[in-house]
């Protein structure tokens, strides 16, 4: 049942300010912050794993293979067959300790992606902005709202400009709401209706904010509805579900072949128990039931390992889609550079005109301060030394803070003498950032940074030595070719501009704001340096020597984005750069038409990259595209695989699949081999499972329809069904990439066509040449030895378990036989082998397991025989291997 919780859209500020003891203007200090945590606990759901290795164990036994096991055991024991009972519920056992082992690891392999997954909120605390994590925030504590950001808590609205919010996590309406702090709600109203508050989890879509946290944890409307859903079941794959249809595929099938062996033996007059355990113990080694557990698990160390890298995946469905991404549709600045923005020249009318050049200015140091009050970065700390002081804020906006401070501007003092009262955050189709200050006397100012292009054109002045002058032709046309010059060197410009107003806030009116912005004041040019990151070359070089074309798709200026491209080898001879402006004018055809020759589009708006996205994939491609801003999120949506920068905003890390937590477009290529990997380790799991499974249905399917006796027994065959599924399956998840993986062009397949044509060849192959040789090896024995049944089967037993053992190297490459490939490259699997080699003579030689398994003992000459007959089988099946696969393949 739902608590009563108290209703805060329905208080004053005052009101809410008392019952919370929150100060609007210092918020918390430490002290009462610790105290609340202790009272509060942390801001995060309550974790539903209060039954950890129950609900393993619970997966385990309501597989139906597994229920079908403990009925043959039920059966059995009411039958008198006790050794039989015994066996199958060994086998229980130790197929269920496999899998909770395998699902264990999964599990704990997404519990360290989740950890990784950390959220930030800035906050108010003893008078200053502070960056802290999120799951540390507790109730009374003052949140600073940006566009972009996702809401960290159920909050209270004290303050906000043109504030908006999409709340469809919690109402399943995407319009984003207008939020007002002053508004007036009934305390009955729906949630929709609460204009006054903001959810945890929702989006900032626009404006800026300030609120008081009333809510954290569980008790927020997030909370309860995760109360409610932590029972809920995990969510399952297109792959998984891919594998689970396979898997009942198979089993119809293997039910089909089993009911008319079952039939033909009874006709044959073998006993009818005897035929019924035989018919439970081949359906349980002929369908691949660890197979959805693999996979998991596959999956599961295939994210562990990006993560290593620096990214984060946030969903399987991405760990299957990499290997198959054939485009990286990337941005420029801090995927393929460092975004280590530093301030590298401040340009000014003064500083650029040869007239001035020996004139004595402070133009520069004052524009400098005009780009500061434009920023929206912060020092958090700055009671500390400088060199422990934590700069927050954007790339750019963290650069103008740093070089203010070594030009000798005091930033603190400087923000604690004009505080903002009004804010525009930058916006990539707004293209600029404004902020506005009171003046000392009855006037505000607006601070303007962004395009220099954009800036210079809303500007009639120029600051210049102090006084404003007009701006005529021939100044403009000066400054044009100032930020030209410097964007053809490769250099990221701002233009900053500023203007006294009489409003005391921003006009939140599209077309009132457009005014507001008219007849500007130029104050000059920032620019930026930032470094290209040493191994993007290399990077690029291996995406495209994988078949996969690195497109650069950016907000920057023809001439950089161009001069960058051609720096790191992206850009292909004959390769055309497209800019944002004729993108606008082309039709979806026409863009189609040429999106194929373009190797760079420059200058860029969001919803272009959209479209850029749609002509890609029109043409077959699978695109990966990186973003960080709010407005990538729909292209990042629509992409097949959405990259997010960590250093981006929530909103586009939420609309991604996969986080790059320090940026970097290598990481890109990496995940790519990695998913690469992953698909190639599925296929060889998945040819070893119905390989091994195959070959025993048509061992005992011939001898039974031929009247022979059976080759082994219901419990011989659950025991080997554990030595080659319960280890061997399992080491091939850890199973390292091929040499020529990222030498494979991904188009000459389908991925997630898991069952390819060479892949049924390979299946085929190994289970004719084992099927074959078992069965003459069963005949030869049966025709030519006076052995006991018994010894016989035993034989059998120790052949088919060999037999598996040995050709799972067979597997380890699906194109190159066993001379050509390292064999020791996967410790796992040579531990698998020696691990079922000992299970295999412990069986043969302890006398308990002889006796609940109806085997004999083996000479060690025929022991040898029998290893000699793994060898062999394997040999043959690497012969033909090699004969049939000696061009390269493509699987």
């Amino acid at each position: 049942m739902k608590t009563k919780q108290i209703p805060w859209h329905a208080l004053g500020l005052n009101e809410t300010k008392e019952r919370l003891l929150a100060d609007f203007n210092r918020g918390l200090d430490e002290k009462e912050v610790l105290k609340r945590q202790k009272h509060y606990g942390k801001n995060a759901f309550e974790s539903k794993k209060q039954f950890y290795y129950l609900t393993l164990l619970w997966k385990q036994i309501k597989n139906p293979l597994v229920f079908i096991l403990i009925i043959a055991a039920l059966i059995t024991f009411f039958l008198k067959e006790y050794t039989n009972t015994i066996v199958i519920f060994i086998a229980v056992f130790i197929n269920t300790a496999i899998g909770m082992i395998q699902e264990g690891k999964a599990s704990q392999a997404f519990d360290k992606l989740k950890s990784s997954q950390k959220k930030f909120a800035t906050v108010l605390r003893e008078g200053r902005q502070k960056v802290i994590e999120a799951i540390e925030l507790v109730p009374g504590d003052i949140i600073i709202l940006q566009m972009g950001d996702r809401i960290p808590a159920d909050s209270r609205l004290i303050e906000g400009k043109g504030l908006e919010a999409n709340e469809s996590i919690l109402t399943g309406e995407w319009l984003s709401i207008k939020k007002d702090p002053k508004a007036k709600i009934k305390e009955e109203a729906h949630i929709s209706d609460k204009n006054n508050m903001v959810w945890m989890g929702s989006l900032i879509t626009e404006g800026w904010g300030k609120a008081v946290a009333v809510n954290t944890g569980s008790k927020t409307e997030m909370g309860e509805i995760a109360e409610v859903l932590k029972e809920g079941d995990d969510v399952i794959t297109p792959l998984q579900k891919g594998i689970k249809h396979l898997a009942r595929f198979l089993g119809l099938a293997i039910v089909l072949i089993l009911s008319f062996i079952f039939v033909i033996g009874i006709i044959r007059g073998e006993p009818l128990i005897d035929m019924l355990l035989i018919s439970v113990a081949l359906a349980v080694s002929a369908i691949p039931e660890g197979l959805p557990a693999a996979v998991t698990v596959v999956l599961a160390i295939g994210m562990e390992r990006i993560l290593s890298k620096g990214g984060l995946v946030k969903n399987l469905n991405a760990a299957e889609t990499l290997g198959s991404s054939t485009l990286i549709l990337t941005d420029k600045t801090g995927t393929l550079t460092k975004a280590e923005m530093n301030v590298s020249r401040i340009m000014t009318y003064f500083s650029e005109n040869k007239e001035f050049e020996n004139r004595e200015h402070k133009d520069r140091l004052e524009v400098l301060q005009m780009a500061l009050l434009a920023s929206n970065s912060f020092i958090e700390n700055p009671e500390d030394e400088l060199k422990e002081w934590k700069i927050r804020g954007g790339p750019m906006d963290k650069a103008i803070l740093m070089a203010s401070i070594e030009g000798g501007l005091r930033p603190v003092e400087i923000f604690k003498k004009s505080p903002r009262v009004d804010f525009i955050p930058f916006d990539s189709e707004r293209r600029f950032s404004a902020s506005l200050y009171k003046n000392p006397g009855d006037d505000w100012r607006i601070y303007m940074m962004g395009a220099p292009e954009l800036i210079l054109g809303l500007c009639d002045k120029i600051y210049a030595g102090g006084k404003e002058l007009k701006i005529g032709e021939k100044e403009f046309n000066l400054l044009k070719r100032v930020y030209e010059k410097e964007t053809s060197s490769g250099a990221r410009i701002l233009g900053i501009a500023y203007k006294n107003i009489k409003e005391k806030s921003f006009p939140h009116d599209g077309e009132e704001q457009k005014k507001i912005f008219e007849k500007m004041v130029f104050g000059g040019f920032i620019g930026f340096h930032d470094p290209l990151r040493e191994d993007v070359p290399e990077s690029i070089k291996m995406a495209q020597e994988a078949f996969v074309r690195p497109v650069m798709a950016t907000g920057d200026y023809a001439i950089t984005a161009q001069k960058i491209a051609q720096e790191i080898g992206l850009m292909t001879k004959g390769g055309l750069l497209l800019e944002g402006e004729k993108i606008e004018k082309m039709s979806d055809q026409e863009l189609e038409n040429i999106v194929e020759k373009v190797d760079v589009f420059a200058r860029v708006l969001p919803h272009q990259k959209m479209r850029i996205i749609k002509a890609w994939q029109s043409k077959g491609e699978v695109v990966a595209m990186t973003g960080d801003g709010v407005n990538d999120a729909p292209a990042l949506k629509h992409a097949d695989i959405g990259l997010a920068l960590g250093s981006g905003t929530d909103v586009a890390k939420e609309a991604s699949d996969i986080v790059l937590l320090n940026n970097s477009f290598s990481i890109i290529v990496y995940a790519i081999e990695e998913g690469r990997r992953i698909l190639d380790n599925l296929r060889k799991i998945i040819a070893y499972l119905l390989s091994t499974s195959f070959s025993e249905i048509v061992l005992i399917g011939v001898a039974v329809i031929l009247g022979f006796p059976l080759p082994v027994l219901p419990a011989q065959i659950l025991w080997i069904n554990i030595i080659q599924e319960g280890f061997m399956n399992f080491a091939f998840a850890f199973e390292p990439k091929e040499k020529d993986l990222m030498k494979r062009n991904p188009k000459t397949k389908s991925p997630k066509k898991i069952l390819t044509p060479k892949l049924k060849k390979m299946i085929f192959i190994v289970t004719l040449i084992t099927s074959v040789l078992l069965t003459a090896l069963y005949f030869f024995f049966i025709n030519y030895f006076s052995y006991s049944i018994e010894k016989i089967r035993t034989i059998m037993f120790a052949a088919i378990s060999v037999s598996s053992i040995f050709f799972a190297f067979s597997f380890k490459n699906l194109k190159k036989p066993i001379w050509k490939i390292k064999i020791f490259s996967n410790r796992y699997l040579i531990f698998a082998f020696m691990t079922s080699l000992l299970l295999l003579l412990t069986s043969l030689f302890v006398p308990i397991l002889q006796k609940l398994l109806s085997l004999v003992t083996l000479s060690f000459s025929e022991i040898l025989i029998l290893l000699a007959f793994g060898l062999l089988n394997f040999a043959v099946i690497e012969t033909v291997k090699y004969f049939l696969f000696e061009k390269e393949i493509k699987l």
